[in-house]
């Protein structure tokens, strides 16, 4: 009987402790669904994965370096206004072609000297007896290349040249000499009149271009009222006959005599032709 009764009890409590048991985890179970939270505070936003940033290298660094610095050294110039040329500035002379319309600047000076031996009247101002000549201690000049040459037109002295073709430009004359099939050029060119004082300098610079390099020849002469008529009849034999290169092995058919004077600007053309070398044909002048 007391073991009947003593179960009796045990299940009596069971039947007490479950529905309790039941309605507590009830209440647990509310108070965290409804009552509790977590605490307040911002949620963390997704952000999207950036990319790794290059770093910049060596020469990326020192090349921005220097843009800072010349951006802050650069200041802003101030523009200054054009400045007109000023009108009392000469400008160069230009220079004239030798021709019939050349204008003379002076008289031609007829030397006191008494000619004793000419080709004609018209050149024995510059061509006659007694005159000075060139012989084999002369220093000629051969210019062998295409360029400007320089020389010397001595003062009461003379310059000559032998060619087939060029350009002479003398105290601003230009005197062109075309070339043309069995002509050759003999030119002389007197200098300023001697003024007889010491340390004046009449010399005068000419040039010469637009030959062909080998085979133009000149050299200046020794002072004197004239250049020598029987020397300068020998220049005119070696260009018109065989033993020499113009023109070839058998000389040029014609010549062409151009004078000049610098101070007077006086400028004559002959025509002379082989086997008739004292005959002069004056073909112009100013």
């Amino acid at each position: 009987m007391e073991d009947d009764g003593g179960k009796k009890k045990l299940n009596w409590w069971w039947w007490w402790l479950l529905p309790g048991l039941a309605i507590l985890g009830a209440v647990v179970l509310f108070l965290l669904t409804f009552l509790w939270h977590p605490s307040a505070g911002p949620h963390p936003t997704a952000t999207a994965a950036q990319p790794p940033t290059a770093t910049p290298d060596l020469e990326q660094l020192i090349e921005s370096a220097v843009q800072k610095a010349l951006a802050q050294s650069v200041t802003t110039a101030t523009p200054i206004p054009p400045t007109a040329p000023p009108t009392d500035t000469a400008s160069a002379p230009t220079a004239v072609l030798a021709g019939p319309s050349l204008p003379r600047v002076g008289d031609l000076f007829q030397t006191p000297v008494k000619c004793t031996g000419k080709f004609n009247d018209q050149s024995s101002w510059l061509i006659c007896e007694p005159g000075v000549l060139l012989d084999n201690t002369t220093a000629w000049t051969i210019p062998a290349t295409e360029d400007e040459y320089f020389f010397n037109v001595p003062e009461g002295g003379f310059w000559y040249g032998s060619m087939g073709q060029g350009v002479i430009t003398v105290d601003n004359v230009v005197i062109e000499l075309p070339p043309n099939q069995g002509l050759n050029y003999l030119v002389l060119i007197r200098g300023r009149i001697d003024d007889g004082i010491v340390d004046s300098d009449l010399n005068l610079t000419a040039k010469l271009s637009s030959f062909k390099p080998g085979h133009a020849i000149y050299a200046h002469m020794p002072t004197g009222a004239y250049v020598s008529r029987d020397w300068f009849h020998q220049q005119l034999v070696a260009s018109t006959t065989g033993g020499y290169t113009n023109c070839g092995a058998t000389g040029c058919s014609r010549i062409r005599v151009v004078l000049f004077d610098v101070s007077s600007h006086f400028y004559q053309l002959f025509e002379v032709r082989a086997g008739e070398l004292d005959k002069w044909v004056l073909v112009e002048e100013n």
